[in-house]
């Protein structure tokens, strides 16, 4: 029977266990066969160590196959102008306003160019190898963000030019760096003031001066009353619009109508064109009003309107208010369409006497008018919180409705209105 002893595995594990690293900096990878070897290394003993198959390199160390890089370029005020999909052996043209621009690469670094009188500014490698012409490639993608074809004007223009628009339509366009649409808006203003000038200076001063005198035809009367209602509307809604647009465009802003206000005020022109008596026999009806409405839910404002005052012949005064509902039925970032239901209660002081002959003239005594209407109203935003309102009205007073200059309406009367003016919200 063999001892214990005899039994042992030989040769002895006299460096350690396999797998493990010691201070002499060997370590073992495998059992009984690299003792041996680490044994006889140390005896001094002449021994063939034969190398095994080398690990697989890592998985970084392989050169990946190019793919596509993202270069950025910017303008001389930082706004980024373009962003462009490069890959290699393929080269993109971008064209843009000459000056200088700053390209920053795929790794982050950042060069200064200067893109010449031409406009023509290219990007990535222009002569491929052999080995990429030999295979095509699609041609770069150029990614480039919304109104950003030239660069942002300078600073002062963030003031200056709604400044100068106010006295000069246009001009703020033109120092913004849009002189094309400056000019438009210029000759616009320009013609609608000179057709308001024509319009209210084409009334006949002779009319109804004498005795059984018919004047001219009510049609085209009543066509030259609301030619000069729509010229001096637009011409009032443009000149507004044209300040608040010009501040738009020296900012870059992007207008957002202010949906969650909770009051707005607004001043509104209110003018019908109807039959009076007497000669002439169209007038027109002008009603300037204030109204404060009050957001009290998501859609619905509600609030004070047609707050006015009229003063009338001989000391007569007309003072009307009223209360108003709206609803904002249709709404996009910049329009909104909101139908309304409103009333104008007004009231109007008794009218002076007038001697006739030594002899006064009866007094009027004081009346007393409830005018429902209803209308829809359109609102452009040209700002966050200014809107440019456009309505059609039709009313039908419960008494006579008085205007200002002694003009009235007799109750029970169809009215239709066009109303227009702005808005602000807080």
């Amino acid at each position: 029977m063999r001892s214990r002893a005899a039994t042992r595995r030989w040769p002895p594990r006299l460096l350690g266990r396999p797998g493990r690293e010691y201070k002499a900096g060997v370590r073992f990878v495998g059992g009984r066969r690299a003792s041996c070897v680490a044994l006889a290394v140390v005896l001094g003993i002449p021994t063939t160590v034969v190398a095994s198959p080398a690990e697989p390199a890592p998985a970084e160390a392989a050169s990946a196959a190019p793919g596509p890089r993202m270069t950025e370029v910017f303008d001389a005020n930082g706004t980024l102008v373009a962003r462009v999909v490069e890959r290699p052996g393929s080269a993109t043209r971008l064209d843009l306003v000459p000056g200088s621009y700053r390209v920053v690469a795929p790794d982050g670094t950042a060069r200064t160019v200067e893109v010449p009188p031409s406009g023509v500014l290219v990007l990535g490698d222009a002569s491929p190898s052999s080995s990429a012409a030999a295979t095509p490639r699609p041609t770069a993608r150029v990614e480039t963000p919304t109104r950003t074809a030239a660069p942002r004007p300078r600073r002062w223009t963030r003031w200056g030019a709604p400044l100068l628009a106010t006295f000069i339509p246009g001009l703020g366009h033109a120092v913004a760096g849009r002189p094309g649409a400056g000019a438009g808006l210029f000759v616009g203003a320009g013609g609608l003031l000179f057709a308001s000038i024509a319009l209210g200076q084409a009334k006949s001063r002779r009319e109804g001066a004498a005795f059984g005198d018919r004047g001219r035809s009510a049609t085209r009367e009543s066509l030259r009353q609301l030619a000069f209602v729509g010229a001096t509307d637009t011409l009032a809604l443009l000149w507004i619009g044209q300040i608040a647009d010009a501040w738009v465009t020296a900012t870059g802003k992007r207008v957002r109508g202010k949906i969650d206000h909770v009051v707005s005020l607004g001043f509104t022109r209110a003018t019908a064109v109807g039959i009076r008596p007497g000669e002439p026999a169209i007038a027109r009806y002008d009603d300037w009003t204030v109204q404060l409405l009050g957001r009290v839910s998501k859609r619905v404002m509600v609030g004070l309107s047609d707050l006015g005052l009229h003063l009338g012949p001989r000391g007569q005064v007309t003072v009307q208010g009223g209360a108003r509902v709206a609803v904002r039925a249709v709404d996009t970032p910049r329009f909104w369409l909101v139908p309304a239901f409103g009333m104008i209660l007004q009231g109007t002081s008794a009218r002076g006497t007038t001697p006739l002959g030594g002899t006064a003239a009866p007094r009027e005594r004081g009346q007393f008018a409830f005018v429902p209407y209803v209308q829809l109203e359109g609102r452009i935003f040209v700002l966050d919180r200014l809107s440019l309102d456009v309505a059609p009205r039709l009313s039908v007073p419960l008494g006579t409705r008085f205007y200002g200059q002694g003009n009235a309406i007799p109750r029970y009367a169809p009215t239709f209105e066009l109303a227009a003016g702005p808005t602000v919200y807080f």
